[in-house]
């Protein structure tokens, strides 16, 4: 190895490591400040957050269609939503969207 040390001046030119790591100035911009990592990770579970609530939306709906197909004298807009504690505007919505 002699004087060059554990990296070549040719690889250490180039921005590598030469074990294969990122060099540390690869990082994203401001990574380095825990209020930005915080706030990278509360976006990421935002955005997780919001897939998991729209395939909610989409079951609830498939549901509450259902109910109405099979029965709708005894499904009604106003019983559906006393049963999920929303408003009767709303059941009427996803009713009305899901023809």
């Amino acid at each position: 190895m002699g004087s060059e040390g554990p990296h070549p001046p040719a690889r250490a030119a180039r921005g590598g490591t030469g074990d294969g790591a990122a060099p540390r100035h690869a990082r994203a911009a401001g990574a380095s400040d825990a209020r930005a990592s915080r706030a990278r990770e509360l976006h990421r579970k935002a955005a997780e957050a919001d897939e998991v609530a729209a395939r909610h939306r989409a079951e609830r709906d498939r549901l509450i269609l259902q109910l109405r197909a099979e029965d709708p004298e005894r499904w009604t807009y106003t019983t559906i939503a006393a049963v999920l504690g929303c408003s009767r505007e709303l059941v009427a919505l996803i009713a009305r969207r899901g023809r």
